[in-house]
Order: structure tokens, then sequence, then C-alpha cells
């Protein structure tokens, strides 16, 4: 379908298996690095094999892979042997001349989700090789029934009006990007692109865990501001629950009842000199329009657990990522109902916010733990679904629009959370509009 993939870097190589699906076809993986795929029947990941766990997550400095339409940055390739050029590798340090402080976070980042189907290879995490190439991460678990994910090279049969010949859904990192869902995915097709035909408002069950008033650890709903009261939003954390405070009333407005839950976390190290990181993701909803407001509010979270904050980081305007909070932004830059932007995807008819970005701020040397997790709230059908792809990081980082009402625009720096792209919305950081994701 003339995807535009990113570059592709030296293979990943596979370790011994520690791992298993039960008789439904679930995995529960810790120290995983590869999923195979049985081509030949479902196209499904039948198995994951596991490796060593050694520390490896350093991802690439922003603007390295793809950016948000396809255009490879960052990474050459030495066209005679198929591996990125990484005789720049002494040039990864960047000077950040307002403070003279030198950002170790790799420039040249190798990619292996070529040959591996792991999740977290997939948005460009744990590829073995030099630190300066790679995201090392440590205690990498992914548990999930192996219907409710996949690493896809493509989503829906929509093309991109700016990339004639490409996706409009396509991998921004390496070849891949990473699918989750509250249903059941299809089986991906011979070019290895997400085609679902059927109807996703009557996807029900993916046979993972419902989880009544439950969240794995380390995430939780309960509000952790202002030492675990809550009223204050990322201020005075209590490094145990959302400091956000934005989990907690739309748990409450879903029943507490999270059902078909997908987990995964990790723990990674700050490079030197490195203040953020960031990831696409674009999410999907067959509850929007019926369900805006209602307890049918699945959600996405991405969390963090570091030495300054503890919480989700994916949220709009004080609220997670849900229908409810992204009906907004799916009706502004987004696409909602028969917009063509959604064929092929079983959306039609329900909203996507399209790729957006999330920047978070962390502290450089630290090591935090991040999770992600989607979940049905309230029932166990109409599905949501999340493309994931392009964990990074960032040499500056990024600042609360509380911190800085004008984060996002000329001149200052990029604002925490959701944002977007300013060819995505020419009115981003504006009344009304999402925030930009670079200044100036």
């Amino acid at each position: 379908m003339g995807l535009a993939l990113g570059v592709t870097a030296t293979a990943c190589q596979g370790g011994a298996s520690s791992s298993a699906s039960d008789s439904e076809g679930s995995t529960s993986v810790t120290g995983v690095t590869s999923v195979s795929t049985d081509a030949s029947s479902t196209g499904a990941p039948t198995s994951t094999s596991s490796s060593s766990g050694v520390p490896t997550t350093t991802e690439g400095v922003e603007g390295s892979g793809t950016d948000s339409h396809g255009t490879t940055t960052g990474t050459s390739a030495d066209t005679s042997t198929g591996e990125p050029d990484t005789s720049g590798t002494s040039g990864t340090t960047v000077e950040d001349t307002t403070t003279g402080e030198l950002c170790e976070a790799p420039g040249l980042l190798l990619v292996c989700d070529d040959k591996s189907d792991d999740p977290w290879h997939v948005l460009g995490l744990g590829c073995e090789g030099a630190l300066e190439n790679t995201i090392p991460i440590l205690n990498p678990k992914f548990q999930s029934k192996v219907v409710a994910y996949r690493a896809a090279k493509g989503f829906g049969t929509a093309f991109d009006p700016n990339a004639p010949g490409s996706l409009l859904f396509r991998p921004h990192e390496g070849e891949k990007f990473l699918v989750i869902s509250t249903g059941q995915i299809a089986a991906l097709q011979p070019n290895g692109a997400l085609v679902e035909v059927t109807p996703q408002f009557e996807n029900a069950n993916n046979f993972n865990p419902d989880a009544p008033e439950a969240l794995p650890l380390p995430m939780s709903p309960l509000r952790g501001s202002n030492g675990g009261q809550g009223g204050t939003p990322f201020q005075g954390c209590d490094g145990v629950n959302d400091c956000s405070d934005s989990i907690d009333p739309n748990w409450v407005l879903g029943n507490q009842n999270p059902n078909d839950l997908l987990f995964g976390s990790f723990e990674v190290t700050v490079p030197p000199g490195t203040h953020g990181f960031g990831f696409d993701v674009a999410y999907f909803s067959s509850e929007y329009p019926d369900y805006v407001g209602e307890q049918f509010n699945d959600m996405f979270i991405g969390w963090v657990s570091s030495e300054s904050y503890t919480g989700n980081v994916t949220f709009l305007d004080g609220q997670p990522f849900t229908v409810t909070a992204l009906a907004g932004e799916m009706e502004k830059t987004g696409f909602i109902g028969a917009d063509p932007a959604l064929a092929g995807t079983g959306f039609e008819g329900g909203g996507s916010t399209g790729w957006v970005t999330i920047n978070w701020k962390v502290s450089p040397g630290e090591t935090f733990a991040f999770a992600i997790a989607i979940m049905d709230m309230g029932d166990s059908s109409k599905a949501t679904l999340a493309l994931l792809d392009n964990w990074r990081w960032s040499c500056k980082g990024c600042v609360l629009i509380e911190e800085d009402p004008l984060c996002g625009t000329d001149g200052h720096p990029k604002c925490c959370g959701l944002c977007v792209e300013e060819i995505d919305d020419p009115k981003c950081g504006t009344e009304g509009h999402p925030n930009c994701c670079t200044a100036g």
C-alpha cells in the first residue's frame, strides 16, 4: 500500500524464552523482547520470548526516526548494508546554549522492529546496541491476550494527502507501530497493515482481565496531589497516586469498573542532560458520539512514577484520554463520523484524534517507571483503540501550562501533556485548540 516506513536498523538479537501463551492466547511477559507471528493462519502473535532484561532504553533525541507525517529524520542508512550509518555518533551530544549543559540522549537511534514484533521494540525501546544509539529499558512487562494487540505497518485504507501513496496511519519510527484495543483486533493483511471490516461499535470482549476497583501497579486511580488529598493538580505529589487528579472523576463515572484491561510497563534511566520524553499516539473511539459524558468512557493511560512526579501524563483539559475528554479534539482537528480518514479502521461513524504527541518532563540521571493501559469502563463492548509509536527523549523537556500559559507558542517551551503539530492544526495554541508541540 505504499507505506512510508522509517529507517530499518540492525536486527535485534533474540534471548532465552521465559514466557508462554495459555489456551486463549494470553501473553504475560517479564523481560519481553520478541513476539512471533503465525502468518500462515491468523497473523496474530502466538508466542513471546524474553531477553535477559539488560537495561536498554535510551530512545532517540526528539526528531530522530520519522516525524509525524512519516518523513525520516535524524538517522541515515548505509545503502550497501541496510544498517544505519552511525559514523556521526560523536555528534549525539547536544549543547543547550541557554545553560551550557550537554544532552547525551542518542541522536542516531537504532530501530529493531524490522524483525521483531515485541511491543517495546516496536516503540523504539530496548533494542540491542551501544548506549549512544539505543534506549535501554529495565524490567519490561506486557500483559495481554494476543488478540488485543498487533505490531502493524499501517492502519485503515486512507492515504495521507500530504504524502501521496502513503497511508495516513503509518509508522513514525521504524517499520511498525503498536496497536492496542479493548476489543479483538483482526489479523494483519499480507503486507503487514491492519484493516478492520468489523464495526468496532460491536467489537466486544478481548478476554483480558476485568479488575473491579483496581489498576495494575504502579498505577492508581486515586487523587495524588496535595499529599494525597487532591485539589492541587501537579503539586505536592504523594508519590503513589495520580498527581494530575485526572483519572478519579472518569474512574467514578465508569463505576470504578475496568474491563478487558491491557497493561505494560518498564523502567528507564534518563541520559545526562536530558529533561523529558515524548511518544506519539492516535486514539480511536466507537463510543463517539453516543456516549460522550456517559459512564461508558473507556480510558487509555500513560503513567509515570518518577522522583518529581507520579501519575497520568496523557490528558487534555485536565482529563485523561477518554471519549468525553477527547471529543472536542476529535471534532476540531481529528476525524469523526463519515470522514474518509476513518476508512478501513472499523471506527467509521466514531471518532479519532489522529496522531498527537504526549510530552513529559523528567530529571537527568533518574530512573523512573513508565506504564500504559487501555480498558473498557462500565462495559465490555464498544471498542476503543490506540496506536503508539516513537517513544523518544527530549533534551529540553516541557513545562506545564500552569507554569507557562504561553508554552508551545513562539519563543516558549513545549507544553507537557497532549499537543499537536502546527501542520495538523494551524490554530494550535489558541483558545479552544490543543497546545502546539514545538515553539516557534
